[in-house]
């Protein structure tokens, strides 16, 4: 529990909160009555060290932290973190606030998703990070440095998977091969049939074994066809799983 602040107290600010009432005063040297967000180097760590080193919060946690430079003399922010990096996602949001009855442009927030491993190939986390800059940054100041510009402030979470499942997580880029269509007959389920062969030979097999199963019934079990790239021609395919389909 940070000093000085109230039993009960819950830090849930807005966006325009986060940057007109916390990260100009913080680029502007000004001091704060209560600190409830540490400074950190925050790309020296891994997401799920940072809830520890953070002054304050529960499911969410902020930080402020400086930027470098990917290039000696270019104006890209280095995304490299401890054991993986930093990857951006979807559409910066502008923030903007009332000054005199109009609404002004103060800041942006970026979101990044962090990956394990080395770009291009790393594998994706459900850690998340809100990146709040300031619209006008000063990177002058810094010219002939490492470091990119002010101070930027981060909010830091975990994702939930959804239903509460483990995520599969698969390299940046990669696609499964894993079987994807399942046939189902409006509550009965087809015998179960794992397809190797070719579509011609299937197609006969599927239907000796219908036959059989019309003389010999027994517990019906799911029927799997495997991935469409095991076979020849896709068109040839499409019409031999349609004609299953339509035969149940």
């Amino acid at each position: 529990m940070v000093e000085g602040l109230p039993p009960g107290f819950r830090f849930y600010p807005t966006d325009e909160e986060l940057v007109v009432h916390y990260l100009f005063k913080k680029v502007a040297s000004s001091s704060f009555s209560v600190s409830v967000i540490t400074d950190i180097d925050l790309y020296k760590f891994d997401p799920w060290d940072l809830p520890g080193k953070a002054m304050f919060g529960e499911k969410e946690w902020y930080f402020f932290s400086p930027r470098d430079r990917k290039y000696p003399n270019g104006s890209r922010p280095n995304r490299a973190a401890a054991s993986g990096y930093w990857k951006a996602t979807g559409t910066d949001k502008t923030i903007s606030t009332s000054v005199m009855n109009s609404q002004r442009k103060v800041g942006i927030k970026k979101s990044l998703v962090f990956y394990k491993g080395k770009a291009p190939n790393g594998v994706k986390t459900n850690w998340i990070m809100h990146e709040y800059r300031l619209a006008e940054s000063r990177e002058s100041k810094f010219k002939g440095t490492l470091r990119l510009d002010d101070w930027v402030l981060c909010r830091i979470y975990k994702k939930k998977n959804n239903a509460g499942q483990q995520q599969e997580k698969q390299p940046e880029g990669s696609c499964s091969e894993t079987p994807t269509i399942m046939g189902y007959n409006g509550g009965s389920l087809m015998p179960e049939t794992r397809i190797s062969q070719s579509p011609q030979t299937s197609y006969s097999n599927y239907h000796e074994q219908q036959q059989h199963h019309h003389h010999q019934p027994q517990q019906q079990q799911p029927f799997y066809l495997e991935s469409v790239s095991n076979f020849g021609d896709n068109n040839m395919v499409a019409e031999w799983a349609a004609d299953i389909l339509q035969s149940w």
